[in-house]
């Protein structure tokens, strides 16, 4: 009798950081679908001039959805500080499930001219804004339901689940092209159309799942102290917690840099400068995404029981480690070689790693009465400034740097990382372990984090 009520409470707990991590699923669903079939939306929406062209066309509206996420995402961050993440955390879900929803739905060029592109571009705009919202929504989320012995693992879980939507979205479009080709050969737009429409129904079925979500403890306690107005919200964040934003953009940065090198770009650079086939590289990016998806949980695991520092010098480690390794060995593979396919596999480890810590460590260096809003900050400012420069960039750099360029780009990632963990112990904790540090102002968050301990 004394176990149950524990026990039900516990189950709440993980209900809530599962339904709370779907998003984060479903973002990087339609990150990845986009770019499988940019060329097909490319040729659908942009008929008139060369390959090229048309693809850059397609790439700009998509570049556009990063562009609208920091202003998006800091006015949807003010709001959920105000009213709570429950509410915008379902109604981020149903913009971005809607927009996804007619994309797939869309006329092309063929059927009402100019008004396709602009319709296409409106709808990363509605995307951009959800989504701008939702990931730092996520993760407060999902580091608010935790136990104060579990914060980093639940973050992990909230990273691990973007990587899921990743292979899901990959393997969407793969899918999708086959049956148009081979299949229905008579509908040549359902390899474009399906993914966005597979994507679109996924977030309703989310929606009604959401609908249970619980409002997180910290917030209800947080809404029962004397509410302190704040008629400019950036502008307080960043005078009172300025600090913590510099060193949760550093967190993100270091995200950003290591996921671009070897998770994102991966795919490319093995095409590239490994002369790899598509399918091969492909091959290759999927048992990267994999082997730092399977091990996301046990990072998480580990921040919670030795501290932030441990585990972010130890992702720096593995990833250096890896970088050196592909340093030594790549260059010198035969082509063709199926070393390729697997050479990848430490790096990644460790860059995930690195992505694995930030939903829990930035969302812990805020209170809550401004968590949301300074998460948002640091974080989709870095991804808008780096998710969509780094990756340009890395075509330079391949050219002045030579075949090793990801790599050097990934001793970056190593270094950012051991620069947090060096300033780790310099910031206030108002969640997980190390909260002790933090102000006798959020003493009252901390006693409610502790009373759901088991």
């Amino acid at each position: 009798m004394v176990l149950s009520p524990l026990m039900d409470e516990n189950r709440r707990v993980r209900r809530n950081i599962r339904l709370g991590s779907l998003g984060a699923a479903l973002e990087n669903y339609d990150f990845v679908v986009y770019l499988y079939v940019a060329t097909l939306i490319g040729a659908a929406f942009f008929p008139s001039g060369t390959d090229t062209l048309r693809l850059a066309q397609t790439l700009a509206i998509y570049a556009i959805g990063f562009l609208i996420r920091p202003v998006a995402g800091v006015l949807i961050a003010r709001v959920a500080d105000r009213v709570g993440r429950k509410r915008l955390f379902v109604i981020n879900v149903m913009v971005m499930s809607a927009a996804t929803l007619v994309t797939g739905l869309l006329p092309t060029y063929a059927q009402v001219g100019w008004p396709a592109p602009i319709l296409l571009m409106i709808m990363r705009v509605a995307q951009g804004c959800a989504v701008g919202g939702e990931l730092p929504a996520a993760a407060v989320f999902v580091s608010e339901h935790a136990h104060r012995g579990g914060v980093a693992k639940a973050g992990a879980f909230q990273q691990a689940m973007t990587f899921v939507g990743l292979l899901f979205g990959a393997s969407a479009a793969f899918g999708s092209s086959l049956l148009a080709t081979h299949l229905t050969p008579g509908t040549p737009s359902l390899a474009w159309r399906l993914p966005f429409i597979i994507g679109g129904v996924l977030g309703i079925v989310s929606v009604y799942l959401r609908r249970n979500l619980d409002e997180s403890p910290a917030f209800q306690q947080q809404s029962r102290q004397p509410r302190r107005t704040q008629p400019r919200p950036v502008r307080d964040v960043l005078k009172n917690h300025g600090g913590a934003v510099l060193f949760g953009a550093l967190v993100v940065s270091g995200l950003a840099v290591a996921n671009i090198a070897y998770i994102t770009f991966w795919p490319t650079y093995l095409q590239v400068s490994v002369h790899l086939s598509a399918t091969e590289a492909l091959a290759a990016s999927l048992i990267s995404v994999v082997g730092a998806l399977v091990m996301m949980p046990f990072w998480g695991r580990v921040a919670d029981r030795h501290g932030w520092r441990f585990v972010l010098l130890w992702a720096a480690g593995v990833t250096a480690t890896g970088t050196v390794l592909l340093l030594a060995v790549l260059p010198g593979l035969p082509r063709g070689s199926s070393i390729a396919l697997w050479i990848g596999l430490p790096a990644a480890v460790g860059a995930g790693a690195i992505i694995s810590v930030v939903p829990g460590l930035v969302s812990s260096v805020f209170p809550a009465e401004v968590r949301q809003t300074g998460y948002s900050l640091s974080y989709n400012l870095v991804i808008a400034i780096l998710g969509g420069l780094l990756t340009l960039a890395m075509v330079g750099l391949l050219s002045a740097l030579g075949s090793g360029a990801p790599m050097y780009v990934g001793f970056l990632a190593c270094v950012i990382t051991v620069l947090a963990a060096a300033l780790v112990s310099k910031i206030p904790l108002y969640l997980g372990r190390g909260v002790e540090q933090a102000a006798s102002d959020t003493t009252g968050e901390v006693l409610a984090q502790e009373g759901k301990t088991p």
